[in-house]
């Protein structure tokens, strides 16, 4: 595994000069090169840019490349042109021994300024292929640097991630585990629904039969279904248990998702809580709201955790 930054430096000496080259790579989704030289040819770019994409594959590469001249006399040729020397002297010779002009013998700087030089200067200059071959000896040296520090940062990078998938899949199984704890409690609710409301009858039939007694009126069955069937209604949290799993799926099928779901995990707990907290209320139950104290706990663990969740 490699990272997309580095950087590296090299260089390479020929007889007419040194190339030097600088590369340096960053993050990008796709690969993108940039060369910047002083004058090299398309040719030599193109080999370059070949060198390059055969071995790195992705990210924004920034290529440096400069030449420098040897600027030593073994590159500087100078020659003479005898035959065009000798017909200046011939001129200045013929010049002084003329009747009526008095003339010196002509000085090298005098030969020099003459508008025709007897004296050539070549420079020779590097070939495109000699330079073509000092750059992919440079590039190569460069890239060799910029692996090497892809290399130990993607090595880094590695450790980090394996850590934390590591962190993930025991928060993971964390949460899964809390989330069969919450849908054990809820089966516990949903059997509690039905049993509320008939303690409740056998307290209020045995209150009534009590009164009764006491006062010696008859007994009125009606009275007390319809004392019970108020009651039910008012201590009905059947939508409220719904909505809670509801939410509880939800929240079990997100944890599978490769999408960001830190914000949705967080406003599906609130809805949770908001549903436990009006069946804590309307259950009128010891049992009940026993049951609601231990989700709540449940829902506070997670939430801590959901917050490391992007």
């Amino acid at each position: 595994m490699k990272s997309m930054t580095g950087f590296g430096h090299g260089t390479a000496t020929g007889t007419k000069g040194i190339v030097t080259a600088e590369i340096k790579t960053v993050n990008n989704r796709f690969l993108e090169l940039n060369i910047r030289t002083d004058h090299f040819s398309a040719a030599a770019e193109e080999s370059i840019k070949s060198l390059i994409k055969e071995q790195v594959h992705r990210g924004k590469i920034y290529v440096n490349l400069i030449f420098t001249s040897d600027g030593s006399r073994k590159n500087i040729h100078v020659s003479l042109d005898e035959d065009l020397l000798s017909a200046y002297l011939d001129v200045f010779h013929m010049l002084r021994h003329k009747d009526g002009i008095r003339c010196r013998k002509p000085s090298v700087s005098d030969l020099l300024s003459l508008p025709a030089p007897f004296l050539h200067v070549a420079i020779e200059s590097i070939t495109d292929e000699e330079l073509i071959s000092l750059a992919r000896e440079a590039v190569s040296a460069a890239l060799a640097g910029v692996n090497e520090m892809r290399r130990r940062e993607g090595e880094n990078l590695a450790a980090d991630l394996n850590k934390r998938a590591a962190d993930l899949n025991k928060r993971a199984a964390d949460l899964n585990k809390r989330i069969d704890l919450l849908r054990e409690k809820l089966l516990y609710l949903k059997s509690k629904q039905n049993i509320i409301v008939e303690d409740y009858e056998k307290r209020l039939r045995s209150r009534m039969i009590k009164l009764l007694e006491d006062s010696g009126n008859a007994w009125d069955e009606t009275r007390l279904l319809q004392e019970v069937a108020v009651y039910s209604e008012k201590t009905d949290y059947t939508e409220e248990l719904t909505r809670f799993e509801s939410h509880l799926n939800q929240f079990a099928a997100a944890l599978d998702s490769t999408e960001p779901i830190g914000r949705k995990l967080d406003f599906l707990l609130q809805e949770i809580n908001r549903e436990i907290n009006t069946t804590a209320s309307k259950a009128n139950d010891i049992s009940v709201i026993d049951c609601v104290i231990i989700i709540k706990t449940e829902l506070e663990k997670i939430r801590e955790q959901v917050q490391n969740i992007e």
